[in-house]
């Protein structure tokens, strides 16, 4: 009778997106464990632009015209957040001029 075989490997779910190209990275080795100067394959970027990725990967995710297209909508999440940028800046900055002449006329 042979004994079967149980493999001790646990295979992990969780992808990561690089942030540039829209290439995700499933593959069995966790991302936790590739080396720090590790680079996206297709656009060269660093281990650090990527980002956990917490749709479920197809098997043609990284074929060009699918990330081709998850790029694009990269580009427009990040654009939106960037507009809001100066609006948060404008505010901090009069909050901050409230506070000062606040703490002036009082003291």
């Amino acid at each position: 009778m042979a004994a079967s075989r149980i493999s001790m490997r646990v295979a992990t779910n969780k992808a990561y997106i690089c942030s540039d190209c829209g290439y995700i990275y499933n593959d069995r080795t966790p991302f936790s464990k590739l080396p720090n100067d590790y680079s996206c394959p297709v656009c060269l970027a660093p281990k650090r632009r990527f980002k956990p990725y917490g749709e479920p990967v197809a098997r043609n995710a990284n074929s060009t015209d699918v990330r081709k297209a998850r790029k694009e909508q990269l580009k427009k999440a990040n654009s939106n957040l960037g507009s809001a940028l100066p609006v948060a800046i404008a505010v901090g900055l009069a909050i901050l001029a409230g506070t000062y002449f606040y703490l002036n006329i009082q003291y």
